[in-house]
């Protein structure tokens, strides 16, 4: 997990050189939103100006994306928890009722990071996890997915019911053949494959 974050922000810093530019990292409860908890720290390490959304609760994170949330949160960088059962859901813009100015502090050279869904995604994404993409790809912003667009199905390429439309994809040890099938290409855009250190030996295809 420590060396996929490292890959996105190594990733993203390449395309994105600028320091100041806003960056709202959007996580999931599961590994793959641990791995944008862990690039959000090298992120701001960087000095880039930084947002933390995680759609969830805190409490309910697994060991490993909960380690990395928290060293986060130790490091003064406040995780926004969506969406807040106690906040009404604004009847246009975000569907952030938690927080509605980040549309506004993300200004337009702001950037996404989609850390929310990952290979173990069954399904169909359903609200409010569906309306989140949604705004997500309508909000003009460039998106840099984790490993694979949330919401593509990584064997067969089918998006499922909505998926990040992603600029860059950034996956890792060998890329998914579903970011060549379908509505695949559409939906990953440049693809960069990172080892993170995996053995190469099990990367033999």
């Amino acid at each position: 997990m420590e060396h996929a974050g490292l890959a996105v922000a190594r990733a993203l810093r390449a395309q994105w050189p600028d320091p100041t530019t806003p960056v709202l990292v959007c996580c999931g409860s599961g590994w793959n939103g641990g791995d944008g908890f862990a690039a959000a720290r090298h992120l701001q390490a960087a000095g880039y100006p930084l947002r933390v959304l995680l759609a969830g609760r805190l409490d309910r994170l697994r060991e490993e994306p909960q380690r990395f949330a928290g060293i986060l949160q130790r490091l003064g960088l406040s995780i926004i928890e969506w969406p807040d059962p106690d906040a009404p859901v604004p009847a246009e813009g975000p569907p952030l009722g938690v927080e509605p100015s980040l549309e506004r502090w993300l200004t337009p050279r702001g950037l996404l990071i989609d850390a929310l869904l990952g290979l173990g995604m069954r399904g169909t994404v359903r609200p409010p996890l569906a309306d989140l993409l949604k705004w997500m790809n309508g909000c003009g912003r460039p998106i840099v997915s984790v490993d694979l667009p949330s919401g593509l199905d990584g064997d067969t390429g089918r998006v499922q019911g909505v998926a990040a439309r992603a600029v860059l994809t950034v996956t890792f040890g060998l890329p998914k053949q579903g970011c060549f099938l379908a509505d695949g290409p559409a939906h990953v855009g440049s693809l960069i494959v990172d080892p993170i250190t995996l053995p190469p030996t099990l990367l033999v295809p």
